[in-house]
Parts: C-alpha cells; structure tokens; sequence
C-alpha cells in the first residue's frame, strides 16, 4: 500500500490550487483525495468504505485542509518566481516546407518562456501578406515551440530574413534564409547528365565500331 501526492498550482491564486493523494493498494488504485471534491472518492469496493470512513472523520478532513495549505497554497510563489527566472534561448532554423519549394517554415524550437515573437522580413521590409502562425505548442518539459509560414517565390534579388525576439535573448535575432537549389532545377541538372553520360557512352561504342571496321578494311 502506498500513496501519492500532488499539487496542481494552475495559477498564482492560492485558491484554485488543487490538492490530491492517490491511495494505492496492489498496484491499484483504490481511492483519491481531491481539495475540490472536499473528501475522498472510493474507487474499490475496499476504497469505497474507507474513503467513507477517512470522510466522516473529522480529524482527517482538518489535515487534508492543513497539508494543502502548508505544503500547496505556500508554494505557488516559488514555484512561479522559480520557473520565470529561467530562460531558455530558442533553437531556430529557417528552411522550405517539405515538398513545397514556394513555402518557407521558421521554426523556434525548444525555448522559455512561452512569449515569443516571429516576424518576416523581405529586403529588409516587414512582410505580412502570406504569413501564417502556429500557436505556440507545449514541449511537456516546461520549453515550448512555434512555427511561422511565409508563402513566397523568392526571386534572386530577393532577401528573406526571420526575427526572433524573446526575453532569452538580449537582442532581436535576425536569421537569413540562404535558398538551395529546388527540385525542379535538381531534375533538370540529373537528367543533362545523365544525357550526357548517355551520349558519352554512345560516342564510345561507335568510335570501338569504327575502329574495328577500319581494322578489317586494312587487312
């Protein structure tokens, strides 16, 4: 037999602080308090009548009231005060969109705090026409990610930047898309070579021709 404790702290207000002891017997789990259920809820038909019994005892719902107090309500300040003074930079790259050679992706990746600002700039104008955003998604490890679209061909002249701004950072990033070569420029340069590794091998095998019916004429 064992139990659990947990302090959900969802806000920095002491009152919507939820308290919660998960009882174990046998690896399951029979009963659970809850500070806003007020008591205990039996989930077995053994943790049905003690949940009933630790209920009615007025003693436990006083230190239940005690523990949330001392050990939940006391705590939301470290808590917040203690997560908001870290600061992790983001990770960010700037690429096309798989398979979509028009679309380009700027991706902030593993940061914190969750505010965070992602702009587009094209020769050094802001861009807001064809720009789209993700919400900013949680990681599960308190570090969050964000994605911006920009939907654009961007010529040669053309200068595309995204700037990061983020309390991590002492100053905006500006990151500088550098365009590869897309597909269709890939298929064209694949397929001249392979033409003319092609014709390479033709011209070869009609020069061993010549060759050889000029050795028999010269015989």
């Amino acid at each position: 037999m064992f139990s659990d404790f947990f302090c959900y702290i969802p806000s920095r207000n002491p009152k919507e602080v939820q308290y919660l002891i998960d009882w174990y017997f046998n690896m399951e789990l029979t009963m659970q308090y809850n500070s806003s259920v007020g008591g205990w809820t039996g989930f077995t038909p053994a943790g049905l009548i003690t949940a009933a019994k630790f209920n009615a005892d007025k003693y436990d719902v006083v230190q239940r009231i005690l523990e949330r107090e001392l050990v939940c309500q006391r705590s939301v300040e470290m808590v917040y005060n203690g997560t908001e003074e870290a600061k992790v930079e983001p990770n960010v790259s700037l690429q096309t969109v798989e398979d979509n050679d028009s679309t380009l992706e700027c991706s902030a990746l593993d940061f914190y705090p969750k505010h965070i600002r992602l702009t587009w700039f094209s020769n050094g104008q802001e861009v807001t026409e064809g720009v789209t955003f993700s919400d900013v998604l949680p990681n599960g490890d308190w570090t969050y990610q964000a994605h911006t679209y920009l939907t654009l061909t961007p010529g040669k002249q053309d200068h595309i930047s995204c700037m990061v701004q983020h309390t991590s950072l002492k100053e905006p990033k500006i990151y500088n898309w550098e365009p590869s070569m897309n597909q269709t420029d890939r298929d064209y340069i694949i397929g001249g070579v392979c033409a003319l590794l092609l014709g390479a091998v033709f011209l070869c095998v009609g020069l061993i021709h010549y060759k050889q019916k000029w050795n028999t004429f010269a015989v």
